[in-house]
């Protein structure tokens, strides 16, 4: 798709990042675990910060998350409940995932706390992800080579789309935070809407490659704005259509009326709605939840779990003052 990749150089390029991508796979754990930092092992979420070292290096114990922990409710018996990690809330008991993943529950939790239970490994950046200095500096010098010999034009990685540069990294599959860290490594961030003709120009393009892959893109749900938001500056993803895609329910659903508010839930539909098998996303409202366009979905926007692992679609900003001055 891109014609740069007919350049010998960045094949070996292209070559040694997804070695280099591989190398960095951490281990697949199951719903409701969370790799350890070292070693790839997996422990229950719910063992967090218990007092009991579950993982062999330690991490789960970190005084650095369990600092802010909640403490055990005398109100939940451990007897029934089998974990620290349990907090009493409005007449019950729930894990602390079950709070933080809960968007009418979330807001009652500390924020830093919501954080480091919905990412998937512990001890990483939820903006980041644990890469190498030859990784970033082999990214880098990729992009940097051809910075100063082809401008105007889009450096290497990079695609021009309308004004953009984009970069559609397809081989790589990776969680939400290692997708914006991959972009940040060749002089980009995930891609961000700034106006409707680029977002046009995006899509069209799209349509006329035939593109199949699924790509992260710079939009999440964060708990600092109470809102779907841009990654790049915190201001509001807009809402509704052309934006976000439908999708579809194995039941019912009542029409709500047009959400225009980003900071608030959506509005509850009236007694006699219609009833439709489509909901218009974003559905959830709570933390770990990022935006994608994909291949089922048109390239439409749809929410998704920060955990899924689609590939970045990158936008050009060019070298920091400070990586002009490395360089």
């Amino acid at each position: 798709m891109m014609p740069a990749l007919a350049c010998p150089r960045l094949v070996l390029v292209l070559v040694l990042v997804l070695a280099l991508l591989h190398s960095a796979e951490g281990a697949k754990c199951v719903s409701g675990q969370t790799e350890c930092a070292t070693k790839g092992q997996c422990i229950s979420k719910s063992n967090l910060c218990d007092g009991t070292n579950q993982c062999s290096d330690g991490s789960d114990e970190d005084v650095t998350i369990c600092e802010s922990w909640p403490t055990r409710s005398h109100n939940c018996p451990s007897h029934r409940y089998g974990s620290s990690s349990i907090v009493y809330h409005s007449g019950s008991c729930y894990t602390v995932y079950s709070m933080c993943s809960d968007s009418s529950r979330s807001r009652f939790m500390n924020s830093r706390v919501c954080e480091i239970v919905l990412k998937p490994k512990l001890g990483s950046d939820q903006d980041g992800m644990n890469m190498t200095n030859e990784a970033v500096a082999l990214l880098s010098s990729a992009v940097n080579s051809t910075l100063k010999a082809r401008k105007p034009d889009c450096p290497m990685l990079y695609t021009r789309v309308g004004n953009d540069c984009l970069s559609f990294f397809s081989p790589a599959k990776v969680a939400w935070p290692e997708a914006r860290q991959f972009c940040r490594s060749i002089y980009g961030d995930l891609w961000h809407f700034t106006d409707i003709a680029s977002y046009g120009h995006l899509m069209a393009f799209l349509r006329e490659e035939q593109f199949t892959s699924n790509y992260w893109i710079g939009g999440r749900y964060d708990l600092d704005t109470n809102a779907w938001s841009w990654a790049t500056d915190d201001s509001v993803m807009p809402l509704g259509a052309p934006y976000w895609t439908l999708k579809q329910e194995s039941s019912c659903v009542r029409r709500r009326p047009p959400h225009t508010d980003p900071f608030s839930d959506p509005p509850a539909a009236l007694p006699n709605a219609p009833c439709y098998r489509n909901v218009l996303s974003p559905k959830k409202r709570s933390s770990g939840w990022c935006a994608a366009m994909t291949y089922e979905n048109y390239y439409f926007w749809s929410d998704e779990t920060c955990d899924e692992t689609f590939s970045p679609l990158c936008v050009f900003i060019g070298p920091s003052d400070k990586q002009e001055a490395d360089n």
